[in-house]
């Protein structure tokens, strides 16, 4: 079965190009300090330039997931996003998605013409949260999560954790062509060992059975750090490329990265790959 659809007017899936995602982030205790961006015009220049090396949707978020940085609260996490938000609608034209996992949050940025919504915590976190998401028809990207965001070790526990949220989306009311899945690629909990993640990238093509788009999430992560004894984000740019490029030619629809330009060349260079596979198939 052929996975296609469109999200927010962008046409997704086996028949098309691959998606690029670009991160802006407006949480100052973000892992890799260079995704970081505190003012409007520094957000909307970023976003500009990513939209110039090919960029089809701009995820902005305000809360920081990395393992072991301190909570912040909703009220602080809708100052930093809002008003950024505000500014970007004003000025880009590609989709802008919103990275949270509250239902305050999300109903803010709705009302204000978001596009997308991504939450990493697969509707578990504020699972109210599907309300706003049913109310605006809103697209959502929905990571794996049994308990807390990425704590899913294996393709099968993935897989679960998906099929739970998927149901409990469409149980609700949610049109399931607006579903993006994300199999949460990283070290979001310390029992997730490099290891956990080569094997889900390798086991991507897995996810198929869920039907809808996947969206894969490695720039710069910690197990690529791992892997090369790369401890600072800044340097893993090479080792993010090429496990990137193995998710695609496994089968992702939409990468979701911090540097747009050289990923995109990785990334056509990938499909190109994988089409002449499937033509020879």
């Amino acid at each position: 079965m052929e996975i296609n659809t469109t999200i927010a007017g962008i046409p997704i899936g086996d028949q098309h190009p691959v998606r690029i995602m670009g991160i802006i982030n407006l949480s100052p205790e973000s892992f890799y300090e260079g995704s970081v961006f505190l003012k409007s015009e520094e957000v909307i220049t970023k976003a500009v330039e990513m939209m110039g090396e090919g960029c089809d949707i701009i995820d902005i978020g305000g809360r920081s997931t990395a393992p072991g940085v301190e909570s912040i609260s909703i009220s602080t996490e809708k100052e930093r996003v809002l008003p950024i938000l505000k500014a970007l609608l004003n000025e880009i034209s590609i989709p802008i998605s919103v990275d949270t996992q509250y239902t305050a949050v999300a109903e803010e940025a709705l009302k204000m013409g978001c596009h997308i919504i991504n939450d990493v915590s697969g509707l578990k976190t504020d699972p109210k949260i599907i309300a706003p998401l049913k109310d605006y028809d809103c697209p959502i990207i929905i990571m794996a999560t049994k308990k807390v965001p990425g704590d899913c070790l294996t393709i099968s526990e993935i897989l679960d954790a998906l099929h739970k949220s998927i149901s409990y989306a469409t149980d609700f009311g949610i049109d399931s062509s607006k579903i993006i899945v994300d199999p949460g690629i990283g070290k979001w909990v310390s029992t997730k060992l490099p290891d956990h993640n080569l094997k889900i990238i390798n086991q991507l093509k897995r996810l198929r059975e869920l039907e809808s788009p996947i969206l894969v999430g490695i720039s710069r992560k910690s197990f690529i750090g791992e892997i090369l004894q790369k401890p600072k984000p800044a340097d893993r740019l090479i080792g993010s490329l090429a496990a990137t490029a193995i998710a695609v030619y496994n089968g992702a629809h939409i990468i979701r990265t911090h540097d747009v330009g050289i990923t995109c060349d990785i990334i056509r260079i990938s499909e190109s790959l994988r089409q002449a596979l499937s033509k020879e198939g």
